[in-house]
């Protein structure tokens, strides 16, 4: 197995793990169970392969004289939104930010990074697609708002 395959491989695998770990802590959320820790663990593990296998990526495009591809506005978009899950997990934990904000942010990001990381045909600058991914947390955040309130008026 070549460095290349172990690191597609990791960078996959803590993908599906962080996607998973935020779409299950959803649920939980949403349906007002507190116990979500498993899912939490999940997405931790995710993020941590994650980021090893995304600075395995770096080294392997430096190495391999592709440079050209670590100046792409995709991959700083990625590299931004990856910041951006680290920080929002860190303010979740230590309560400086309200769940509802952080849900949404942390579901956003979570797709949003996987959508980056699949889409190869994307051609769109940084600022593009940050706007978009802003606005994508908008819409995520107003419509877990609605299920919220839809929930709650059925208990």
């Amino acid at each position: 197995m070549t460095w290349e395959i172990f690191v597609t491989i990791s960078h996959i695998v803590g993908t599906v793990l962080g996607v998973g770990g935020a779409t299950f802590a959803e649920i939980f959320y949403l349906k007002g169970d507190k116990n979500g820790s498993v899912a939490y663990t999940v997405m931790r593990v995710g993020m941590i392969i994650l980021l090893l296998s995304g600075f395995g990526y770096l080294l392997l495009l430096r190495f391999s004289g592709q440079e050209q591809y670590i100046y792409s506005p995709r991959l700083w978009a990625k590299l931004t939104i990856t910041l951006i899950i680290l920080i929002n997990a860190l303010l979740l934990q230590v309560h400086r930010l309200p769940i509802a904000v952080g849900s949404a942010v942390s579901l956003t990001s979570w797709y949003a990074a996987l959508i980056l990381g699949t889409w190869r045909g994307l051609h769109a600058g940084y600022l593009e697609i940050i706007a978009w991914y802003a606005v994508a947390i908008l819409a995520v955040a107003f419509l877990e708002h609605l299920i919220r309130k839809s929930l709650d008026a059925k208990v």
